[in-house]
């Protein structure tokens, strides 16, 4: 089955492609729709170079898009296949191209995240990937969110306008060093809050005083139920760290998500976390399945 370059003239239906795997609904398939048109036109990512398309007799059978973080020598790579070729020498030859893709803009080293349950970690094995981390997807759906009362001296705001170089400056003091960041540039978060999926008002700073402690992006994703509201990012900074305060921004963001009508609110939180994975299970979290994370070491690097 022939892997071909994207075009633009494949824009709509590879869109379609994904809003029709990714949605359980014909409600939810806009968002879907629109969310993935986003993702093709983040900045930094090419489509046409770095967006393979498996086809056969012109239907669109599967993707593959290389995410390229220069700053640390790495690829992500989300591969996207029909059923029927789950765990096929079709797939496996998407995964291979795609790596070589990557391999060929001198990048070290290439992940890619799956479903635990999904099957295929054992594709990836084949093409030479060792599974390196585990991250968790908890969800909560509680009928009540318990109050929590800010400590004194600190408030919550909203993303404003105007806000971007402080958002890019909070999110990349928060988690530069942890395993798989890349540090962003103004540009990229810039475009990020004005994804489909995404609001102003679910980008949340705590503040003490004029100083920002930590932030919680929010996000709009499909689920069995309807929208989900998804915890896409929570971050203390540096100086902030052990004094209780993530806590109060987790609050900030389900509160959020809460007032828009969002009965179930998702995240995704690094196994290895100890911390993390304790503060949500004390919020009502419960861990529903497993990401795993698959490496493989590029050559020549």
């Amino acid at each position: 089955m022939p892997v071909v370059k994207y075009t633009n003239r494949r824009n709509t239906a590879l869109a379609e492609f994904v809003a029709s795997l990714d949605s359980p609904s014909s409600e939810l398939h806009d968002l879907c729709l629109r969310t993935f048109q986003g993702v093709l036109g983040q900045p930094g990512l090419d489509p046409t170079e770095n967006c393979l398309v498996l086809e056969q007799s012109g239907q669109i059978k599967g993707l593959a898009l290389i995410f390229r973080e220069f700053p640390i020598g790495r690829s992500i790579i989300e591969v996207m296949t029909t059923p029927d070729l789950a765990g096929s020498p079709d797939e496996i030859d998407l995964v291979q191209q795609a790596v070589a893709k990557a391999e060929s803009q001198k990048l070290s080293v290439s992940h890619i995240c799956v479903m635990a349950d999904s099957g295929k970690g054992k594709v990836l094995e084949q093409a030479g990937f060792t599974k390196v981390r585990t991250y968790l997807d908890m969800l909560w759906n509680m009928d009540e969110l318990a109050e929590l009362e800010l400590p004194e001296g600190y408030s919550v705001l909203s993303f404003q306008t105007g806000d971007t170089p402080l958002l890019t400056q909070v999110q990349n003091d928060a988690f530069t060093g942890s395993w798989g960041f890349c540090p962003n540039t103004e540009e990229q978060i810039e475009y990020r809050t004005q994804m489909p999926n995404t609001s102003k008002d679910g980008i949340l700073f705590l503040m003490e005083g004029n100083s920002p402690a930590g932030y919680c992006w929010t996000v709009m994703v499909p689920a069995e139920n309807g929208v989900r509201g998804v915890i896409s990012m929570i971050g203390v900074v540096p100086d902030y760290r052990g004094k209780g305060v993530s806590r109060h921004i987790l609050q900030a963001g389900m509160k959020h998500l809460r007032s828009i009508g969002l009965a179930e609110i998702g995240l995704e939180v690094d196994g290895n976390n100890a911390p993390a994975v304790g503060l949500y299970e004390s919020a009502g979290f419960k861990t529903m399945g497993e990401r795993h994370w698959f490496e493989r070491v590029l050559p020549g690097t």
